[in-house]
């Protein structure tokens, strides 16, 4: 909230002479009648970071404020302003956008659009400051056949995806087996990823704090919370020490999960664990979006549906990698490659949280993806 606050001094009126001679009785009252005016203006807004893009996870660029729909329940309100982060100019897209579920599976539309394999998982070259996105990989692990199986399918496609990483981009990478581990904090060198990410996959051996590099700039390290992530006795929790950790520091936040599943499945169907709120809502406080790269060696699978609804509460996406790996990680790269910021007036929106307000695109097509951020 930002205050304005203003006095204005008003010039009195001009005295009459005094006798010769005569001294100022410092007793009385200035004969200057000063007046004074003071008020405040408050100006409260909202920031809220969403990502418009087409089949193909490419950010339809060149939007304008009136390009969005904010609607709370029935009332629509205005988008002050607008503004677009990452790689790319904001121009227009020259290509019509159609529209495409949050949930991307293997299926494939009639039509995909040509690209050589240079252009394969290329995206825009990045305009951004040297300081870009930090993107968390949180690795799943599992030895079933079916999931680990389909994290050994994505070594070579998640090595594509570190590649499509602008060089201000920062990467760490954390595991989940028995309990949550950090591997690897944030660091610019693609190759040490990559290894961390391998580590991940086979169960290697969790480093020491003293054999992890320190992160640079910032560090996911000061603020991992070891105790914690040692007694992380689900996946779930292992998410709620991962966002308290990530709460601490500022800039873009991305999470990329390479999973097979939450919840848990039962005679009556799968049903979200109590752990589940909570590393929701520790996401959603870090202001991190979830991305899901699903492993699992299979069409569907009932635990798929804590994977897509963790990816949707935080403005992510949820995407198969059992059919066509390479499309899915080509869609994740250019659908992190930028993001747009819009500006809402706090008072139009009433209570609650920004979870409450929908936000389309107006006369395109297109689908956004909306990280909710609270307003208390």
């Amino acid at each position: 909230m930002f205050r304005v606050a203003a006095a204005l001094l008003l010039g009195g009126l001009l005295g009459l002479g005094s006798p010769a001679g005569a001294q100022d009785d410092p007793d009385k009252p200035d004969k200057k009648d000063t007046a004074s005016f003071s008020g405040a203006i408050d100006v409260s807004i909202v920031t809220v970071v969403v990502r418009a893009v087409d089949t193909w996870g490419r950010p339809i660029l060149g939007l304008k404020p009136e390009d969005f729909r904010v609607r709370v329940g029935k009332r629509e309100i205005p988008v002050d302003s607008l503004e677009w982060v990452g790689e790319g100019a904001a121009e227009a897209s020259p290509v019509p956008a159609p529209v495409i579920s949050k949930k991307i599976s293997e299926k494939v539309p009639e039509k995909a659009p040509v690209t050589t394999a240079a252009e394969e998982l290329a995206v825009p070259s990045s305009s951004s400051s040297s300081m870009g996105k930090l993107v968390v990989f949180f690795v799943q692990a599992d030895l079933t056949p079916s999931r680990i199986s389909g994290q050994l399918r994505m070594r070579p496609f998640t090595r594509k995806l570190l590649a499509t990483l602008q060089p201000g981009d920062r990467a760490a990478v954390v595991s989940y087996d028995s309990h949550l581990k950090l591997r690897q904090d944030f660091t610019a060198d693609r190759d040490a990823t990559h290894a961390a990410l391998d580590q991940a996959m086979l169960f290697g051996e969790e480093p020491a704090s003293a054999d992890i590099a320190p992160g640079d700039p910032v560090s996911l390290a000061d603020h991992f919370d070891r105790t914690n992530a040692f007694a992380a006795a689900s996946p779930e929790r292992g998410l709620e020490v991962l966002g308290k950790a990530m709460e601490p520091l500022s800039g873009e936040k991305i999470m990329i999960f390479l999973g097979w599943g939450l919840g848990r499945f039962g005679v009556d169907g799968v049903h979200m664990t109590p752990a589940y709120k909570p590393a929701v809502h520790a996401l959603r406080a870090a202001h991190a979006s979830v991305f899901v790269l699903d492993v699992t060696s299979a069409d569907s699978h009932s635990l798929e549906t804590g994977l897509e609804g963790i990816a949707e509460a935080t403005g992510g996406m949820y995407l198969s990698t059992f059919r066509l790996p390479g499309q899915a990680t080509e869609i994740l790269a250019k659908t992190i490659s930028g993001h747009y910021v819009l500006t809402l007036d706090r008072a139009l929106l009433g209570g609650g949280t920004v979870a409450g307000v929908e936000i389309e695109l107006r006369d395109k097509r297109g689908t956004v993806l909306a990280r909710p951020v609270g307003l208390r």
